[in-house]
């Protein structure tokens, strides 16, 4: 990992860095890259400086998107900054019928097995359900295999994060939403901050680019090494994102193209 002046060393020999600021798109996560993970997600709160930092941000950049699992009505909450486009439930289209239906079969069968779970419960968004176990003692791979018979013979695929399990339609998430959406942006450069298995897809996305970009991603004990192989930097945690999002910001409040 890198140390606070080696991160901000890499930002500044980053290619992102020659582009003008206003032609440079940033994308981050919400929960592990703004927030520190805690034990109950309703308790979350985004910290300060990366708050600030994007809030800055909105007024110098082509354009200021979080995505993130979150459903919208809860990062409107977690992230009141006019400007910043709040993308929630990962990107994730409306499902179609067969998944929609798939979906609502999976959430009522699923709400049974977890009933028999303490400390396990079911998240339902608009495209997607997450299934939380961070307050039991089952790991991942435990939970997998008791989900598994439900997801049998249905249009759905499970994906395993930080002690939680998102089911949606398979080959979607956040990769693919970036792809339909940047290209119409034309951005001159991006920028991606993630900590998650479902920000793999947005790396693997971001680092494909053939214009300047910077994929960022924020270790855990929990998030196995291989998440990041394509990433140009990774940091610790939360508040060296946030150190990393305010270099940023003072890179663009005193950007010269002759420098």
């Amino acid at each position: 990992m890198l140390q606070t002046d080696e991160l901000l060393d890499a930002w500044r020999k980053s290619p992102v860095a020659a582009v003008p600021p206003s032609e440079v798109v940033l994308v981050t996560d919400f929960d592990g890259t703004l927030a520190e993970i805690v034990e109950d997600p309703a308790q979350t709160a985004a910290r300060p400086d990366a708050l600030q930092a994007l809030s800055r941000l909105v007024g110098l950049l082509a354009d200021v998107i979080v995505l993130s699992s979150r459903t919208p009505a809860q990062l409107e909450q977690l992230v009141p900054i006019s400007g910043v486009r709040l993308i929630g439930d990962s990107g994730l289209a409306p499902p179609r019928h067969a998944h929609k239906d798939a979906l609502e079969q999976f959430n009522a069968d699923v709400a049974v097995v977890l009933d028999r779970i303490p400390g396990a419960w079911l998240e339902v968004k608009p495209a997607s359900s997450a299934i939380h176990f961070r307050n039991t003692n089952l790991s991942g791979e435990e939970m997998l295999t008791l989900l598994q018979p439900l997801l049998d013979a249905r249009p759905l695929a499970s994906y395993l994060g930080r002690k939680v399990i998102e089911v949606h339609a398979p080959k979607a998430g956040k990769g693919t939403f970036l792809a339909a959406l940047l290209p119409a942006e034309d951005p001159g450069g991006v920028v991606c901050f993630g900590d998650d298995e479902n920000d793999r897809s947005m790396f693997e996305y971001v680092s494909s680019m053939e214009i300047p970009h910077m994929a960022v991603g924020v270790s855990s004990a929990e998030a196995p090494a291989h998440l990041f192989d394509r990433c140009d930097v990774v940091v610790d945690r939360p508040e060296d994102a946030a150190a990393l999002l305010n270099e940023i910001v003072e890179w663009a409040e005193n950007f010269s193209p002759l420098r």
